[in-house]
């Protein structure tokens, strides 16, 4: 007997840890960012001017124009609407953890920013998690969980 617990005490110290709970997470669907093309989309257009004015289509160092905002929708609390997920893909713009995103929802004044992180545009997705009614995000390099009204980011392992 003594021999039996010796062995499972090496198993335990052997096998590998234990995943965290965002390891465990699994894709649901893509989020598939597009562009937004040179005309139309005026609420996308309508959140990017809210949120990075002195960038979009100025004469700023730094400035961009549609061509490097990248858009798509998924209805992340299963209320029939679809949200939106913004990316900026500028060349410059891009952090260790990706490009700049923003996750927006409807609201009666247009999009309204519920959530920021970082991102690539390949690489984002809605997981079957869900915390609150609402889907957690899997931008690639961190996940955004839903907590009191935004989501907020939560670095991946």
């Amino acid at each position: 007997m003594r021999h039996a617990h010796a062995l499972i005490a090496l198993t335990l110290l052997l096998s590998p840890p234990a995943l965290a709970q965002e390891d465990l997470l699994r894709p649901v669907g893509q989020i598939a960012l597009l562009p937004i093309g040179d005309s139309g989309r005026e609420d996308i257009v309508g959140l990017v001017k809210t949120h990075w004015r002195p960038y979009f289509q100025t004469q700023d160092p730094l400035a961009f124009d549609r061509d490097s905002v990248r858009a798509g929708r998924f209805d992340l609390d299963h209320d029939g609407r679809a949200e939106l997920v913004v990316m900026v893909t500028k060349t410059g713009w891009e952090a260790e953890k990706g490009f700049p995103l923003v996750v927006a929802a409807w609201t009666d004044k247009g999009w309204s920013a519920i959530g920021w992180s970082w991102g690539d545009e390949d690489t984002v997705f809605a997981t079957d998690q869900i915390i609150g009614n609402w889907r957690t995000i899997d931008t690639g390099t961190q996940y955004l969980r839903w907590d009191r009204g935004l989501y907020g980011r939560v670095e991946k392992n």
